[in-house]
C-alpha cells in the first residue's frame, strides 16, 4: 500500500481548484465576449447621410388630420352674446383613460363620428379636417349667435411604441403632429439589440389597416410617408437575434458558473 503525503493531496486539489477557475473564468469571458459585441455600424442612424453640414433633403408634404370615432375635441366658441355662448360650450366632462397627468376633457367624437352640443344637437365630425368641421360647425353657430368665433383643437394624439427599446408602452401628447424620432425619443429610444432596419408602422385609419416599414440606417426615412405619426398607429421595433443568442449563453454561463462553484467547494471540503 502506498500512502500518499497530506502535503502532495493539498497541493494537488489545490492545483484542480486553480484550473477549475480559470477555465470557468474562460468560458464565461468567450460567452460574453461573443455574444455582446454589436458592430458599431449597426448602431448608427441614418448611415447614408453625406457629412456636409447641411443637407437638403425632398420637401414632405405634412399629413392633414382627420377627425375619427373616439376622438377628443377642444372646441371654444365666443361671440358678442357671452351668456349664448357660454350655454354652447357648455359639455360633459371627458377623462382619458390612461394616468391622472394625461386627463384631458373635451367634446368626444361618439362611434357613429358624430358631436353633440347643447341646442344644436348633434354635428357629423368624422372624415372632416379642423378646419371643416369648424367651417360646418360655425354655420350650425350662427343660427344662435352673430359671427362666432371658433377654434377646433384635437387632444388625444395617442400611438404605441412596443417592441426592443427602453420604455415601451402607450403614449397620449398634446400636439396634433408627432414625427417617429419623437415617437421614439418618448420612449427612451432603441436598445443596443434593436434591429434598426425593420421598424414596423401599424396604421388603423377609419378601418382601412396597413403595415409600413422604416429603416433608420437609411435617410429616406425623412421623406417616407410614415415618418409623421397618425392617431392611434403602433411602432414595433424587432429584436436583433444576437439577444436571444446573448440570453441563451447567459443562462448557459449562469449554470456552468454554478456547477463549477459546486465541484471547487467540494473539493475544498474534502481535502
Amino acid at each position: 500500500m502506498i500512502k500518499i503525503p497530506g502535503g502532495v493531496q493539498f497541493v494537488a486539489a489545490t492545483n484542480l481548484t486553480g484550473r477549475l477557475s480559470c477555465i470557468t473564468g474562460m468560458l464565461l469571458f468567450i460567452c460574453l465576449y461573443g455574444t455582446s459585441c454589436i458592430p458599431s455600424k449597426s448602431l448608427k442612424y441614418f448611415s447614408n447621410l453625406s457629412d456636409s453640414q447641411i443637407v437638403r433633403l425632398p420637401r414632405l408634404e405634412k399629413p392633414q388630420a382627420r377627425i375619427m370615432p373616439e376622438d377628443i375635441l377642444d372646441i371654444r366658441i365666443s361671440g358678442a352674446n357671452e351668456a349664448t355662448a357660454a350655454l354652447l360650450n357648455t359639455y360633459s366632462s371627458t377623462t382619458s383613460a390612461t394616468s391622472p397627468a394625461n386627463a384631458n376633457t373635451g367634446y368626444l367624437v361618439d362611434n357613429k363620428g358624430d358631436v353633440e352640443f347643447p341646442i344644436m344637437g348633434k354635428i357629423r365630425a368624422a372624415g372632416l379636417s379642423r378646419e371643416e368641421f369648424r367651417d360646418r360647425l360655425k354655420e350650425r353657430v350662427s343660427k344662435y349667435l352673430k359671427d362666432p368665433l371658433i377654434s377646433v383643437k384635437f387632444t388625444n394624439f395617442r400611438f404605441s411604441v412596443l417592441g426592443e427599446v427602453k420604455t415601451p408602452g402607450s403614449f397620449l401628447v398634446p400636439q396634433e403632429r408627432v414625427t417617429i424620432l419623437e415617437a421614439l425619443g418618448l420612449s427612451g429610444d432603441m436598445t443596443a439589440y434593436s434591429r434598426r432596419t425593420n421598424v414596423r408602422i401599424i396604421r388603423d385609419s377609419s378601418g382601412n389597416r396597413e403595415v409600413g416599414q422604416l429603416d433608420f440606417t437609411d435617410k429616406a426615412i425623412f421623406t417616407s410617408k410614415y415618418y409623421y405619426l397618425q392617431r392611434n398607429d403602433i411602432v414595433y421595433v424587432e429584436a436583433e437575434k444576437t439577444k436571444s443568442q446573448f440570453e441563451d449563453f447567459s443562462r448557459v454561463s449562469s449554470i456552468v458558473a454554478t456547477f463549477a462553484s459546486i465541484i471547487a467547494l467540494t473539493i475544498t471540503v474534502l481535502r
